[in-house]
């Protein structure tokens, strides 16, 4: 199916700002950016053995494998120039993982005609590293133009029910809540091959891996999947389940 092509709902700007964090964040078109304070816990958070994974200042237990930009900038992660991955130090078996998210493209075409749109990330667990482009393991993604593997599913395995009903077709309607350029919060909850995936509080996809094919710890990895995106995150929490 053809990429949508939804100009309107994004701001364009100048592939020269994606070196800066701060212009980035400025020009940020989404108008629901997270509620401070941000990367905190709550007292229920902390009874129920939730954690930070990024403390907001520093990037103390991650590194990155490639050429891209990874910056901090008012407790928020940034990410541009091309594909990327920020890896976990430590590695996650079972686990619940949350997080908030923002994704868009800011490339402007040379000659000035509309293009497919991008704003692809996505979330990894149990990752593999493999020193190429891209890493093996479970992707929640973070697309909502890729009829076959959209935000709220995980990428090449199970497309999850946000953007797409049991038949496959596109739910135009839900594209609005998760387009291009907004802030979304996704929670994934891994136990054995039981995968569970929740956007904005809606459980996307309940799936179990018949196969397991990453039955083992791995990573955790955020991703800036595309030269002309500008990924964000923020509030990356987990809780280690026994």
């Amino acid at each position: 199916m053809k990429r949508f092509v939804w100009s309107a709902l994004i701001l364009i700007i100048p592939l020269a700002f994606a070196a800066s964090p701060a212009l980035a964040q400025r020009y940020n078109p989404a108008i629901n950016p997270p509620a401070p304070p941000l990367n905190t816990l709550t007292d229920q958070e902390k009874a129920d053995g939730w954690q930070l994974l990024f403390n907001g200042e520093d990037f103390e237990g991650w590194e990155w494998d490639r050429e891209g930009i990874w910056k901090i900038n008012d407790g928020i992660i940034f990410s541009a120039n091309g594909s990327s991955h920020l890896f976990s130090k430590k590695k996650f078996q079972n686990l619940e993982l949350s997080w908030d998210v923002c994704a868009y493209d800011v490339g402007v075409p040379e000659d000035g005609l509309a293009r497919p749109r991008m704003g692809n990330s996505g979330v990894f667990v149990r990752c593999v590293k493999t020193g190429g482009s891209f890493p093996k393991g479970y992707e929640i993604q973070v697309d909502p133009y890729d009829v076959k593997n959209p935000t709220g599913g995980i990428y090449g395995c199970a497309p999850g029910s946000l953007l797409v009903d049991e038949d496959g077709n596109w739910k135009k309607e839900a594209f609005f809540e998760v387009h291009e350029g907004k802030w979304i919060h996704q929670r994934v909850r891994v136990e054995g091959s039981h995968f569970q995936i929740w956007v904005n509080g809606k459980k996307t996809l309940d799936w179990v891996d018949e196969d397991n094919a990453f039955p083992e710890p791995g990573f955790v990895a955020l991703q800036n999947h595309h030269p002309t995106d500008v990924v964000l995150f923020t509030n990356i929490k987990i809780k280690e389940l026994d």
